[in-house]
């Protein structure tokens, strides 16, 4: 039944969206997840039972549909005209956060398997390479995690377990460090410089890697946070005039 306190389309917004997780669910279809293994691999803290009852939610407000699948296969969901209206809404909330209130990761935000899940859905296709290149992925500090890439134009797969094949590179990373990088906060030659990242394999590959992906969907509202608070501190520091 409706919660609403009253006749306003805000509020009717609200009730659709205002939980912890709804807009995050969208989130995934939004970058490409479809299936229901795929859509809690980018929300590992959420239960699956909780995503199954927002996933019927949305089906029933009419912002995803739900394909039937084939016999022994899942069934695949997609955001609907309805759906895909809301997502300038979803990426402008999030350049809000970027610009205002959003800040370096706690130990508690280092998710590492949640991070190269990141990676993997922010892989830019036309850049991987052609030829399959395996990439062993080991990340260390809170958050600690290993898993490969398994990449080949135009997709990039995530494995938990080791494939048992050659890797071509393996990248070693402080977890905090990379999160900051992908959300665009600091530069990938600034982790080089600082130990926080190191690659072993062909050269040519190594300084490949970080091409691999795109880190700029909140470095604009980033940027505008850093010139800001810099700015303030300048303020702050200056002597006062009399």
């Amino acid at each position: 039944m409706p919660i609403h306190s009253d006749y306003c389309p805000i509020a009717l917004g609200v009730e659709v969206l205002g939980d912890r997780w709804t807009p995050l669910v969208i989130r995934e279809l939004m970058v490409g997840a479809e299936g229901f293994n795929e859509i809690h691999r980018g929300l590992p803290r959420m239960s699956r039972t909780l995503l199954a009852q927002r996933l019927r939610a949305l089906e029933r407000h009419g912002l995803i549909s739900r394909a039937p699948a084939e016999r022994g296969r899942p069934g695949r969901y997609t955001l609907t005209e309805s759906g895909r209206s809301i997502t300038p809404i979803i990426w402008a909330l999030g350049q809000w956060a970027a610009e205002w209130i959003f800040d370096d990761p706690e130990d508690e935000d280092c998710d590492g398997l949640s991070l190269i899940w990141r990676l993997h859905q922010n892989a830019v296709a036309e850049r991987l390479p052609f030829q399959r290149t395996l990439v062993h992925m080991i990340l260390t500090g809170p958050g600690a995690a290993e898993a490969w890439l398994d990449v080949e134009q135009p997709a990039m797969t995530v494995c938990r377990d080791d494939p048992r094949q050659d890797t071509h590179l393996t990248v070693t990373a402080n977890a905090r460090q990379m999160h900051r990088w992908l959300l665009g906060r600091v530069p990938y030659r600034a982790l080089l410089d600082t130990g926080h990242v190191e690659v072993h394999g062909p050269a040519p590959l190594a300084r490949a890697f970080p091409t691999w992906f795109d880190t700029t969907s909140f470095a604009a509202s980033l940027e505008r946070a850093e010139r800001r608070r810099a700015q303030a501190a300048t303020a702050t520091a200056a002597p006062a005039t009399v």
